[in-house]
């Protein structure tokens, strides 16, 4: 063994010790309050590449509890960079940081390399948490690394938590999470596969549709302000077809443009009084205004402003570092460009240019190319940055799953 996977080892050790301790000890009262329910495991493997669909920012606490292993997860750069959690899970529970704008074989490298060292791995396919209660796109590269890598590959599947903890809320609801191992493939069993039929058993075993789960479960899931915050994942009216005229307030979400009117029930469907539910699930609500949007999207002419937000906060990012850019800027969308307006300042972000658009955390909007780097937050603003990710992919020739 080399000197540095002996150090490693060493490293990996004291994050074991510390993750244990903390998950052992606390583990079964969270387990408890949460009403979150994992089916123990014991792995037949003695180190493995664990990959799990994502619904919650607790998963990889509830995977551990409910396996009683330590695993080095992966973790984005975005998650490192929060106040509290940043330094937990970047040093603590030594994380795998998937720095943005890396190359993918810097990532794969530290994922081969704490498998080389007996460091099992955990990993979540989709790379975020659902966006509306299905589960992801997954990398094709992925079934490559599970080969690549030698090690056994553990499936594991979560149920109920994008449904108590939805992507677009701000605080949590209180209903029950389910997750366990689905299937465990030895290396042997990897050996014999090709690297789609890997990308396929994961696929498989790791897909979740929350809404088809919950009309078999029928559980319930309570808060306050059941609807509050749908903006950031709705933003197409199913009756008028208007864009950005939804509104949350409290159970109720509601379209200023033709007064339609929905509530979010404690069954996660949406009810209305009147009879009048186009769709009874974020799900496919979402489908549908992807298409509607898409059409807008390729339908405008050159020069033509497509969509714009006001009020937003704009930052830069430097050495893991937010620097505040401004606080009360648009952000506009062309068929050729996005466009940062701030007081002092206006940034012209040619669509080919741009290496990268995504979501981080809630509801951030990332941009990159070569020269910039901004985080873009409607931090008094609901709005859906989710639509400007999928302008980006239609407008460079691509689909948005």
């Amino acid at each position: 063994m080399s000197r540095s996977r002996k150090e490693m080892r060493k490293g990996y050790l004291r994050n074991r010790l510390f993750s244990m301790a903390v998950i052992r000890t606390l583990g079964p009262i969270v387990f408890k309050k949460l009403n979150v329910k994992m089916d123990y495991y014991k792995p037949k493997n003695k180190t493995f590449l664990l990959i799990a669909n994502h619904t919650d920012a607790l998963d990889p606490g509830f995977i551990v509890g409910g396996m009683d292993r330590y695993i080095r997860f992966v973790a984005s750069d975005h998650v490192t960079r929060a106040p509290l959690l940043g330094p937990f899970v970047k040093i603590l529970c030594g994380c795998i940081v998937k720095r943005r704008g890396n190359p993918p074989e810097v990532l794969i490298n530290d994922i081969i390399d704490s498998l080389k060292a007996d460091v099992s791995v955990g990993l979540f396919a989709e790379g975020s948490t659902s966006l509306n209660g299905e589960t992801g796109y997954m990398s094709a590269n992925t079934g490559k690394l599970v080969k690549d890598s030698g090690a056994a590959l553990i499936t594991w599947r979560f149920t109920g938590g994008y449904l108590r903890s939805p992507r677009w809320a701000n605080t949590n609801k209180k209903g029950p999470v389910r997750g366990g191992v689905v299937n465990e493939y030895s290396p042997e069993e990897l050996a014999n596969m090709t690297v789609e039929e890997v990308n396929e058993v994961i696929r498989r075993d790791t897909y979740v549709n929350a809404f088809e789960v919950q009309r078999e479960k029928k559980d319930k899931y309570t808060g306050e302000n059941m609807a509050e915050y749908l903006e950031r994942i709705l933003y197409v009216c199913p009756k008028c077809k208007e864009i950005g005229d939804l509104h949350s307030k409290g159970d109720f979400f509601k379209c200023h443009s033709c007064g339609y009117n929905v509530e979010y029930g404690t069954d996660a469907f949406f009810h209305s009084e009147d009879n009048e539910v186009i769709f009874d699930n974020v799900l496919d609500w979402d489908k549908w205004q992807r298409k509607i949007w898409k059409e807008k999207v390729l339908a405008a002419k050159d020069g033509e402003l497509i969509f714009e937000d006001k009020d937003q906060v704009i930052r830069t990012i430097k050495d893991d570092q937010k620097i505040p850019v401004s606080e009360h800027a648009t952000f506009q969308l062309y068929k050729d460009k996005f466009v940062i307006i701030t007081e002092t300042e206006t940034y012209n972000l040619p669509v080919e240019s741009l290496n990268r658009v995504w979501i981080a955390a809630k509801d951030s909007l990332i941009v990159v190319n070569d020269e910039h780097y901004f985080d873009v937050e409607g931090v008094e603003v609901k709005r859906a940055a989710i639509k400007y990710v999928a302008a980006w992919m239609y407008l460079r020739g691509k689909d948005f799953v």
